[in-house]
């Protein structure tokens, strides 16, 4: 006699098998990206740190990872980059497969969080099995998505994607404890603080999650805190209310006073260092910025994305005139979201949670102006509301919905497939960033100094020189165009670009070096002698090789 399912499982089955198909769909759309490189924040956070570069694991290296980090705060994606050197040295591949895999994880504890939330505010909340299968395919939006690619191929913004998974896992332990009481309650609690403390460990934009689970109170709980507050007026009373309440404001205008005026971090009508923009300017340009978020969501064509958006600044209300609609349309998209959460909190929740977590990053704090990634977490919030509408208003007619998601998820995994081809070659990739922002300086910086790498002069010295046209003095630049003019035998040239790195930036080692060494070669002891000197004086142990090389030098001149 032939074994058979129980009925009743084959609706879990049919969500199992989606699943596994999402599980497989992800990974081939991703596969291109696993032969990426390190790229640009890469680099200064990863590559150049040998805090993170273990041999062995030791609780030594973890002090180390702690202390010698460049964002020491994000400890546990430090710590992570130290245990992919362990197994596998600077070879990025590992440091992709990781952040795949995070990915992944992101997407599985979504579908349990959209299941729990679709619960949440309903006096019969659908079947379980109905809530999950929407619940994959919402979040089958989410990792196909091309505008997430940032957040898992670029390797440094594990720090976003490990940020986002234990903060939904902290979202879920929460709503999991509010289905229970006593000591069930507590542990859910506990598990989910623990959580929020792990989210912190890896991105700063988890602090936005308690204000969401404020808001969430307020959302679905009013009448239950009104009954709280009118107990504390009873046993308080208004005047020491009051009171309280003057107290707390004071300490919050105080606390708001130091953040924004006392904080090195944020500065109102001052130009940030490194940057071309004040905090009021990063914040009108924010407004727009939000907009060109919602575009490329709604249409995130390979074409439109690019690690380096060149984004025109807001320097007033009225500089561009789009700042003042785009504030005007954000705060009356901000009204209709309020009036929806208090009609039906189910949609207006997740949107009213979606723009929270975009606050932190919107600020007036010293941070670019735009980037893919920081849509991931919110992103992952407008997953709870696509998957409540699937289950509140797909009764019947189940297959023409899913054939039709099915559909848009055929697009989205071609152009994640696409944008994954760009990433995984360096060149092509650098390219792509430069054409794409023909005014902004660091791409085609980084381009020319690949291309020199990579040996094809002809192509690096009209980039560098675009480069130092965008920013004139530019001693990386310049020392970089002087490597390129070396390598194609023009001395002269070389020698005149390594001054230039020089002059613009003393601690330029590698120019210094290089200018010594010219001068060296020419028979210019008595300026190259000086040089040498400096070099071996200051230059920091990474140079340590070019130091022995230089008393070399100078042994040969005594």
């Amino acid at each position: 006699m032939n074994p058979k399912w129980p009925l009743d499982t084959y609706p879990y089955l049919r969500c199992l098998l989606l699943g596994g198909l999402l599980l497989v769909l992800t990974l081939l759309v991703y596969w291109p990206g696993m032969q990426a490189g390190f790229y640009f924040d890469d680099l200064n956070n990863i590559v150049e740190v040998p805090a993170l570069h273990w041999d062995e694991f030791s609780l030594p290296g973890v002090w180390q990872v702690l202390d010698g980090a460049l964002l020491p705060g994000r400890v546990l994606s430090n710590l992570s980059f130290a245990l992919n050197h362990l197994y596998g040295g600077l070879n990025p591949a590992g440091y992709h497969w990781v952040n795949l895999i995070i990915h992944l994880l992101v997407g599985m504890a979504l579908v349990w969080v959209a299941v729990l939330f679709s619960g949440v505010g309903r006096a019969s909340p659908a079947k379980l099995e109905r809530r999950l299968l929407f619940a994959i395919l919402a979040t089958a939006l989410f990792l196909l998505h091309p505008l997430n690619i940032q957040a898992v191929t670029y390797v440094v913004q594990r720090m976003t994607s490990l940020a986002t998974l234990f903060t939904l896992l902290s979202f879920g332990c929460y709503l999991t404890a509010r289905l229970h009481i006593g000591a069930r309650a507590v542990f859910w609690f506990f598990l989910s603080a623990v959580s929020f403390l792990l989210a912190l460990g890896n991105k700063e934009i988890a602090l936005m999650l308690p204000l969401v689970l404020l808001l969430f109170e307020v959302c679905f709980y009013p009448h239950y805190w009104r009954g709280r507050v009118d107990i504390i007026l009873q046993r308080t009373g208004w005047v020491r209310l009051s009171l309280l309440a003057l107290f707390i404001v004071g300490l919050l205008v105080a606390g708001f006073y130091q953040f924004y005026y006392g904080s090195h971090l944020i500065r109102w009508n001052e130009l940030f260092p490194g940057r071309e923009f004040t905090g009021l300017e990063r914040v009108l340009t924010e407004a727009r910025v939000q907009f060109f978020y919602l575009g490329l969501l709604l249409w995130p064509d390979p074409s439109r994305l690019n690690l380096e958006h060149d984004f025109l600044l807001s320097t007033s209300l009225f500089q561009p005139w789009t700042t003042a609609l785009s504030m005007a349309g954000l705060l009356l998209l901000l009204a209709g979201v309020i009036w929806l959460c208090r009609r039906s909190p189910r949609y207006g929740f997740p949107l009213l949670a979606y723009a929270v977590f975009h606050l932190l990053e919107s600020g007036p704090i010293n941070l670019e102006l735009v980037f893919e990634h920081r849509m991931y977490l919110p992103m992952a919030f407008l997953v709870l509301l696509i998957s409540n509408l699937l289950v509140d208003f797909v009764q019947r007619g189940r297959w023409p919905v899913l054939l039709l998601l099915s559909l848009l998820l055929v697009p989205l995994s071609v152009a994640s497939y696409q944008r994954n081809m760009v990433w995984s070659e360096p060149l092509r990739f650098l390219r792509d960033c430069a054409t794409k922002s023909p005014n902004k300086f660091r791409p085609w910086y980084n381009l020319g100094t690949e291309l020199g790498m990579a040996g094809i002069f002809s192509e690096a010295e009209p980039v560098l020189l675009h480069a130092l046209k965008l920013k004139p003095g530019h001693s990386l630049a310049h020392n970089q165009l002087g490597n390129v003019y070396l390598m194609t035998g023009r001395q002269v040239d070389a020698l005149l670009q390594y001054r230039y790195a020089v002059e613009a930036d003393p601690k330029n080692f590698e120019a210094l070096f290089n200018l010594a060494t010219q001068y060296y070669a020419r028979g210019a002891y008595a300026e190259a002698v000086p040089l040498f000197q400096q070099f071996i004086a200051q230059a920091p142990p990474p140079f340590n090789r070019a130091r022995q090389q230089a008393e070399s030098y100078l042994k040969r001149l005594r």
